[in-house]
C-alpha cells in the first residue's frame, strides 16, 4: 500500500523438517486454560462460530510481547475446517499499511466472515483461507487496531520491532495452542506486507538456533512494497499505460521526482506539485482496484483517511464475488466499534478501532528501505519457498514495479512465464517460476487486495501454494 501512488494519495526457516510439538493440553475440551478463556462464543448478528462455518472454533485474545512495556497484541484465530485441522498449516496474516490492521483481512478479504450493512451482523464468507488452514490475523504492531502499550514511546516504530514482535507473538500463540506447534507455519499478507513479511521470516529463520523454534517453511504477499524506486516507477508507468493520466505529466514526474524517497511522507517541491497534477487527472477513482467504484456514501471520510495514509482508502473496496459493495469496509468498522462484538472478540472495549492507526509514527527509514537484499538473504540461507504475486489492476502497488524489481534480481528461470487456469477453466493469471523455491503469479482482474477483489482466484493460489509444500501437486 505504499509508493508513488502513496504520496499521489497522501495528496489527495527454520529448516523444512518439523519438529514434533509440544502434546496438546488437558483439561475442558482440550484446550489450555488460556486458549480456552479466548474461545469465541458466539459473534453478534451471527450466533455460534462452529454453526456459522468455523467448525472447530474461533479464538480472539491478546499475546503479550513485552511484559515491561505492557505491550501487547491482538489476535484472531479461526481452526481449519476438517476433523483433521491439527495437521493442517497454521498461517499468519498481516495487513499492510504500514498501520493497518489484520482485521481488516479477517473481516473483509479472506477470512470466515463479512459484515452486513450498517454494521448489524456478519454472513459467511464462501472463499475463506480457513477452509485450508488454521488462519491467525495479526494486529501489529502496538497501537494497531485493538492492539497496545503501556508505553506511549512504542508509538515510535520501524520493521525490527515490528518483526521482533511478531515473532514473540507467534511464540505465545503456539504456547497456548500447542495442538500446532509442529504445523508447517507460513506467513501471507499484503501491500507494505512488502516488509512485514520478509522482514518476519528472516526474524524467525535467525532465532530458530534454540529452544524458541517455529517450523517456518515459507511465506506469500501480494502487490508487495519492496523496491521505492522500482515501485514508484511502475506505479507512473502503470497510470499511463492504462490511461489514468496524460503521459506528459508521468514524464515529467520521471525528470523531476527521485523515486528513491517517494512515500506515504510529502517529497517535497516541484514533485509534489505533479503527484497533485496526476490525482487531479485521475478523478475519483479507487486506486486501489482502477476500474471499481468507490463509496460516495463516505466520500469525506474516505478522502480524509487518503490524505493521512495514501494506502488505506478504507470505504472503497469492493465486496467480493458477484454482491459488489464499495462500502463494506465501513461496515466494518462500524461492526467492531459495537461494545457487544469487542467483548465478544475479547477485546478491550475502551478502544475505538480503525482499520489504520492516525496515533503510530512509522520509521521513514524503514518504509524507503530495499528489500531485495532480504529476499537474496533468505534464498541464500534457508530452505523456504517464496510466493510474490499480484492483483492486475492495482495503481497503488502496481504489478508494474514488482516485476521490475523482480527482473532486477537476475534470477535464473525454471519454468517460463505461462497462464494458471481455475477449475473452472478459466485463466486465472499468470505464473513463472525461479529455481525450486521462488515464483511470482499474478491474479487476473483483481485490484491491491487480492483476496478480496477475486476471492476464489486468490483462494485456489492459496491452496495451490499449500498443496505443493505438501507434495500433492
Amino acid at each position: 500500500m505504499l509508493g508513488l501512488a502513496l504520496l499521489a494519495g497522501l495528496l489527495a526457516a527454520g529448516a523444512a523438517g518439523a519438529r514434533p510439538g509440544p502434546a496438546a493440553a488437558s483439561g475442558g475440551a482440550g484446550w489450555t486454560p488460556a486458549a480456552a478463556a479466548d474461545r469465541v462464543a458466539a459473534l453478534p448478528g451471527l450466533g455460534r462460530p462452529e454453526a456459522a462455518g468455523v467448525g472447530n472454533g474461533l479464538f480472539g485474545g491478546y499475546l503479550t510481547v513485552d511484559a515491561t512495556a505492557g505491550r501487547a497484541l491482538y489476535y484472531a484465530l479461526a481452526l481449519a475446517e476438517g476433523d483433521d485441522w491439527r495437521s493442517k498449516p497454521l498461517v499468519l496474516w498481516l495487513n499492510g499499511g504500514p498501520g493497518c490492521s489484520s482485521l481488516g483481512g479477517f473481516l473483509s478479504e479472506l477470512g470466515p466472515f463479512f459484515p452486513t450493512a450498517g454494521g448489524a451482523g456478519l454472513e459467511a464468507n464462501p472463499h475463506s483461507w480457513h477452509k485450508h488452514a488454521n488462519m491467525v490475523f495479526l494486529e501489529s504492531p502496538a497501537f494497531v487496531g485493538f492492539s497496545y502499550s503501556n508505553t506511549t514511546a512504542d508509538r515510535s516504530v520501524g520493521d525490527a520491532r515490528t518483526a521482533a514482535d511478531a515473532r514473540r507473538a507467534m511464540l505465545e500463540l503456539l504456547k497456548r495452542f500447542p495442538e500446532l506447534g509442529g504445523s508447517p507455519f507460513y506467513i501471507s499478507g499484503e501491500s507494505y506486507g512488502g516488509h512485514y513479511v520478509p522482514s518476519l521470516a528472516a526474524a524467525i529463520v535467525e532465532g530458530n538456533v534454540g529452544p524458541e523454534w517455529i517450523n517456518l517453511r515459507g511465506f506469500l504477499v501480494g502487490n508487495a512494497w519492496t523496491a521505492p524506486k522500482l515501485d514508484n516507477e511502475g506505479a507512473a508507468d502503470y497510470w499511463a499505460s492504462h490511461g489514468l493520466v496524460s503521459g506528459a505529466t508521468v514524464a515529467q514526474m520521471k525528470k523531476d521526482c527521485d523515486f528513491n524517497i517517494i512515500g506515504p511522507l510529502r517529497a517535497g517541491g516541484e514533485c509534489d506539485a505533479l503527484v497533485q497534477s496526476a490525482m487531479d487527472e485521475m478523478g475519483d477513482i479507487n486506486i486501489y482496484q482502477v476500474y471499481a467504484d468507490v463509496c460516495h456514501a463516505a466520500a469525506e471520510t474516505q478522502v480524509a483517511q487518503l490524505a493521512k495514509h495514501a494506502f488505506m482508502l478504507g470505504a472503497a473496496r469492493p465486496k467480493p464475488a458477484e454482491k459488489y459493495e464499495p462500502c463494506v469496509e465501513n461496515w466494518m468498522e462500524e461492526y467492531l466499534n459495537r461494545t457487544d462484538v469487542k467483548a465478544a472478540l475479547h477485546a478491550r472495549t475502551d478502544i475505538a478501532w480503525s482499520q489504520c492507526s492516525d496515533f503510530l509514527e512509522y520509521s521513514r527509514a524503514s518504509l524507503l528501505t530495499d528489500y531485495r537484499p532480504i529476499y537474496r538473504k533468505l534464498l541464500e540461507q534457508s530452505d523456504l519457498r517464496m510466493l510474490v504475486y499480484s492483483g492486475d489492476v492495482d495503481g497503488i502497488v502496481p504489478i508494474t514495479g514488482t516485476l521490475s524489481w523482480i527482473a532486477s534480481m537476475d534470477l535464473p528461470v525454471s519454468k517460463p512465464w505461462a497462464p494458471w487456469t481455475t477449475a473452472r477453466g478459466q485463466v486465472g493469471g499468470y505464473r513463472v517460476e525461479y529455481g525450486s523455491r521462488f515464483a511470482f503469479q499474478s491474479v487476473r482482474g483483481a485490484g491491491h487486495m487480492v483476496p478480496y477483489t477475486q476471492p476464489l482466484r486468490a483462494e485456489e493460489m492459496f491452496a495451490a501454494f499449500l498443496a505443493e509444500d505438501a507434495g500433492e501437486t
